[in-house]
């Protein structure tokens, strides 16, 4: 069905805005109804938009547009009067004749035809004069009886824009030489012999080419200069440093009689300390001495020449102050943030507020004094002016501060404390071992970091049968962030994981505090304790060289350690005057314990020495084990009857000899050993207490004492040199065959004589090949063996 087309119907939009191009659906008939609306253009025989209504409600139509023409920017709207098809963001592309077809269910089609005309306003306005200097505000100062030449550039537009000049609000009585040029319109305003009546009046250069908007137009204002007849600033600094005395001039001329100068800063006048005045019939200059500071920056300085008779008549000259100052830098947390309830995994961000003369160079940032850097990754990002920290942590919350620097300096600002607020963490190491006897009161005392610190607690209890709650009467809260459980173990149910945790304002504690509780006693004692040369040191030096390197490595198989974290301790005591003179702890190393003894603490104390070594955990101390050593004795040293060395005595030769010892759990006998050198050789004899060796040009005496063992065990006299009898290798042979002593060292008498040991005690010494060089001093320490089965 078709209908006759109407006339055409203009329409005018603006680039960028909104049009509407009617269509009137309204039936003829009120039965009757509109089945569809189609939207052409007049090029083409597709239709480029439709609005549906068959099979269903006039509301619910169905709407389409072409994407190739309007796409989204096209709607139907049926609430106006007429309908229109309203069409936003108009384009050039747009403009042209489009037709719109109204199909109803009984009333013939309609045609309406509308022609859409695209207008673009004119994009920009120049004001100058004749010079061709931008007169955009203000225009002069001009003298009275000057020429006025303004010229107004208008550029763009479709259709193109008519522009005028206003005068006070007036359209201006004539212009001269308006003319077109590619898109660009001029209109030139010309006015001779300005009065000064003129002084201030406006000039404004309007343009327009539609009524859909309003015309663009630019104002300036005519700024004349009046009696006297000038004024001006000499020698205008380029710039100015804050807080430096800077000195400017001011000279006016043409003034009868002379004009009074006053200064201005942003129209305040300076104070007259400031100002020194000199003057004459025909001129006058003003000096002004002031110190600016950086709020003086972008300021305006001015004088002004009146002439006395004429108060009310003045002119001035004036110019903007460059003030370079280092940066004045202030810090700020986000404006939106609430610095009492920032929470961890929260964002944050800080604005460093920089003002700087010439503009700054660099920015830094500052956390608790350490350098920020960008870290995108962590969350940390920083852009010219701000610092933002993505899902911050309690690890970053502190102090905060940013430093700016240009050419005059670096400045930092005021620090910033960031609080974050966080749930509940354990303040200690978990878990924790916590040993209690049968029926022995606990305090535990849980502690945790949390912001804020008021926290309240639960703690449960769990072992490998059961888990519950432990009541709230059991334990209480010593202070925010600290709640203590009263605890008592009746039963091996008792032991097990007890678990606090906290929580607070932010959130439950993730991780709870667990202390593990476990049977628990004193520690045993260590055992097995064997001595010997230690940290590698040669014990066979020259007498005249300083043996302060020498010492004893003590090594100890450690107890059991009573169900809790032990400590093995070794101490050397004088017993003399009860003044311990070394001690030494070990930790409890894969069940062995090391310590080293230098050799000069037990050489200070004599025969009173007394070293022991014992456990201690968190439930007290073992039994001491106690072995006694001896200080070597010389002949010079006998005689002496001082600390120091023989005078005369140059090259004194020593041989070490160390007795590994072990210690036994409970009881211990020390036997003590000295070494005494005999300066004249002597035959090789056996006495009662002693026995001498042959060693190249010097002869040694073993000296011992034996204290009687809480078992008999018999003495290994002579072993035969073909060995011993199988798992049993004990005396000298066993240090030889540890590599301490080599046979081929010494003479063949060696083997004929036996070291008189107590039970299951071996001799070792450190080699020496060559002429010997032995050491002065040596400690010789034995102990009881507990059982047969070893001989170290």
């Amino acid at each position: 069905m078709s209908g006759s087309v109407v006339s055409t119907v203009d329409v005018d939009a603006v680039l960028g805005r909104t049009a509407s191009l009617p269509c009137d659906v309204t039936p003829d008939a009120n039965e009757d109804r509109v089945y569809m609306v189609l939207w052409f253009r007049k090029s083409g025989g597709k239709p480029i938009y439709s609005f549906d209504v068959r099979g269903r409600s006039f509301n619910k139509a169905l709407q389409w547009s072409d994407p190739g023409a309007f796409g989204p920017r096209a709607y139907f709207a049926t609430v106006a009067q007429p309908a229109a098809l309203t069409l936003s963001s108009v384009q050039l592309d747009d403009e042209g004749v489009y037709r719109c077809r109204v199909d109803f269910k009984n009333s013939p089609t309609r045609n309406f035809q509308i022609r859409l005309t695209v207008i673009v306003p004119p994009h920009q306005m120049l004001l100058y004069d004749k010079s061709g200097a931008d007169v955009s505000g203000v225009v002069g100062p001009l003298e009275e009886g000057a020429a006025l030449v303004l010229i107004c550039e208008v550029r763009g537009g479709r259709p193109e824009p008519l522009v005028s000049w206003w005068i006070d609000g007036t359209p201006a009585p004539q212009y001269i030489g308006m003319k077109t040029d590619t898109h660009v319109m001029v209109n030139r305003l010309e006015l001779q012999h300005l009065k000064r009546e003129d002084l201030n009046t406006t000039y404004k250069c309007r343009a327009s080419n539609t009524n859909l908007v309003p015309p663009q137009e630019k104002v300036i204002r005519l700024e004349m200069n009046l009696a006297p007849l000038s004024v001006s600033l000499l020698n205008r600094p380029q710039q100015l440093i804050a807080g430096a005395a800077a000195t400017l001039r001011c000279v006016a001329e043409g003034s009868r009689p002379p004009a009074q100068i006053t200064w201005y800063k942003d129209n305040r006048i300076f104070e007259k300390e400031k100002v020194t005045d000199h003057s004459n019939e025909t001129w006058s200059v003003s000096t002004l001495v002031y110190s600016p500071t950086p709020a003086d920056n972008g300021g305006v300085i001015k004088c002004v020449a009146s002439n006395p008779s004429l108060p009310t008549r003045t002119i001035d000259d004036q110019f903007q102050v460059n003030v370079v100052y280092s940066p004045l830098v202030s810090l700020t947390l986000g404006s939106t943030l609430n610095p009492h309830e920032i929470k961890e995994g929260d964002d944050v961000y800080f604005e460093c507020n920089v003002r700087a003369n010439p503009r700054e160079h660099r920015i830094s940032w500052f956390h608790d004094d350490r350098p920020v850097s960008q870290n995108m990754a962590s969350g940390i990002i920083v852009s010219t002016r701000s610092l933002v920290l993505q899902k911050v942590t309690r690890q970053e919350a502190g102090a905060y501060s940013c430093k700016a620097a240009n050419s005059r300096g670096e400045t930092s600002s005021e620090a910033v404390k960031l609080r974050v607020q966080y749930a509940p963490v354990c303040a200690e190491t978990s878990p924790q071992v916590v040993g209690a006897a049968l029926d022995e009161a606990l305090r535990v005392r849980c502690s945790v970091h949390a912001d804020p610190d008021d926290v309240t607690f639960l703690w449960q209890f769990n072992n490998s049968g059961e888990s519950f709650n432990v009541s709230p009467a059991r334990y209480g809260t010593v202070n925010g962030s600290i709640s203590e459980l009263r605890y008592t173990p009746a039963s091996e149910r008792d032991y097990g994981a007890l678990t606090c945790r906290g929580s607070n304002t932010v959130g439950r504690q993730v991780q709870p505090c667990i202390f593990q509780i476990v049977p628990a006693a004193r520690p045993s004692p260590p055992r097995n304790c064997t001595i010997s040369a230690g940290n590698g040191s040669n014990w066979i030096e020259d007498s005249n060289k300083d043996d302060v390197g020498e010492s004893l490595m003590v090594r100890c198989v450690t107890g059991y350690d009573g169900g809790l974290p032990q400590l093995v301790v070794l101490e050397a005591l004088d017993s003399d005057n009860g003044i311990i003179k070394f001690n030494v702890t070990a930790n409890d190393t894969d069940g062995v314990a090391l310590f080293l003894v230098p050799a000069g603490v037990l050489w200070s104390a004599g025969n009173s020495l007394r070293l022991t070594v014992h456990s201690r955990n968190d439930k007290g101390a073992s039994d001491r084990i106690m072995l006694q050593a001896l200080t070597y004795q010389d002949p010079e040293r006998r005689t002496d009857g001082s600390n120091g060395l023989v005078a005369g005595v140059t090259k004194t030769t020593f041989w070490a000899i160390i007795l590994t010892s072990i210690f036994a759990a409970f009881a211990v006998a020390s036997t003590g050993y000295f070494l005494r050198r005999k300066r004249d050789r002597q035959p090789i004899k056996q006495q009662s207490s002693e026995l001498q060796i042959n060693s190249g040009d010097g002869q040694y005496v073993v000296a011992y004492t034996l204290k009687p063992p809480k078992q008999a065990q018999p003495d290994i006299l002579n072993p035969p040199p073909d060995g011993e009898p199988p798992g049993v290798k004990c005396g000298l042979e066993a240090a030889v065959k540890n590599g301490a002593l080599h046979a081929d060292e010494w003479s063949g008498e060696l083997h004929e004589h036996a070291v008189m040991s107590p039970p299951r005690t071996s001799v070792s010494s450190k080699q020496v090949s060559g002429t010997m060089t032995l050491s002065r001093r040596e400690h010789l320490i034995a102990e009881e063996i507990p059982g047969p089965e070893s001989c170290v």
